[in-house]
């Protein structure tokens, strides 16, 4: 009896093992197929034998995507998750909601909060996510080659653009990958020194946009460096970006488009003593180099959409989208 028993529940166990991987398997084939950005991470800690760790850019969701405060105080590490995906201009697909519920219509993807950091105010909780999808398994020796193209941590970065299949239910399962037509590096070129007070408060970097792709491509940056902007990462960070009203309406124009041969790239100095780089703390202008730690910023590349830029003469070129930078702090130290 005891030995049937035992059959029994192995049996039980193979089917139930069955079913997920013939589930996966129906995903992958008859999902809807989108592309997730994977987040900035240390190259040092990508490859994993024979699987390449991932952590996408969806995997860190504002609370205040939810839209229901009643919603959030439920959310608990553990809880089952929806994100609601809306594709931009570059066919990536970013995190626009948050739901508790399957949703009856639309793009989602089902995950779970795995971590979750709670400041106060809505605006400022943050939920780390995941979607069974961390992990990509790759042929032995493709490992290394993905972590190389990936580029090293103080400069040069490409970012992986995972094809991902969801399913009616939100599961995703993994198809493949491909590249980010743009790459983008940040590398210090000053910064403060210690104990010198009358010196440098924040760092000066260097900020590279590259062509990755196969034929060139154009980026476009406005004047006033209205292309950039500045944004904070760390959970709970309590700084505020200061508006830029002269950027709100900013029209490009053919003097503003660069075009990059393959494999060219173009360079930009970035300050972070300058105002315009400056944030506000306690309702206070203040230097991203004095503030603590905690506080962190990525610098974003955001050419003008497709429709503001139909009129230039290399339009067909203009690479369109969002691209992040490593987070840093103000005083230099890049993540």
């Amino acid at each position: 009896m005891r030995r049937t028993l035992l059959i029994i529940a192995i049996a039980l166990q193979v089917l139930v093992l069955a079913y997920m991987a013939g589930n996966r398997e129906l995903v992958a084939l008859t999902g809807t197929v989108v592309y997730l950005r994977t987040a900035p991470v240390d190259p040092r800690d990508l490859f994993r034998g024979d699987y390449v760790r991932l952590r996408y850019e969806a995997s860190t969701v504002s609370y205040s995507l939810a839209g229901n405060a009643g919603l959030v105080k439920a959310l608990s590490v553990g809880s089952t998750v929806y994100s609601l995906l809306t594709v931009n201009e570059s066919g990536i697909a970013e995190v626009t909601g948050l739901a508790e519920k399957k949703p009856d219509s639309g793009l989602f993807i089902k995950g779970k909060i795995a971590d979750s950091w709670r400041f106060g105010t809505t605006s400022q909780e943050t939920a780390s996510v995941e979607y069974g999808i961390e992990a990509y398994f790759v042929e032995q020796g493709k490992g290394i080659e993905i972590e190389n193209q990936v580029g090293t941590r103080n400069a040069m970065q490409t970012p992986l653009e995972m094809e991902v299949a969801i399913g009616r239910d939100g599961t995703a399962v993994i198809r493949g990958h491909r590249w980010s037509l743009i790459g983008i590096g940040l590398e210090i070129l000053e910064s403060p020194q210690r104990n010198n007070s009358q010196g440098r408060k924040s760092a000066k970097l260097k900020l590279t946009l590259k062509n990755t792709s196969q034929k060139p491509l154009a980026i476009v940056n406005l004047p006033g460096f209205c292309s950039f902007s500045m944004e904070p990462v760390s959970p709970g960070q309590r700084t505020k970006i200061p508006d830029r009203p002269a950027c709100a309406n900013a029209v490009p124009t053919d003097n503003d488009v660069i075009v990059l041969p393959i494999n060219e790239s173009r360079s930009y100095d970035v300050d972070l003593t300058d105002r315009q780089w400056q944030v506000f703390k306690d309702n206070v202008l203040t230097e991203t180099g004095t503030l603590e730690w905690g506080e962190r910023f990525r610098i974003v590349y955001h050419p003008p959409s497709k429709e503001s830029s139909a009129h230039l003469k290399d339009a067909a070129a203009v690479w369109h989208g969002r691209l992040p930078s490593r987070a840093f702090h103000g005083r230099g130290n890049v993540d």
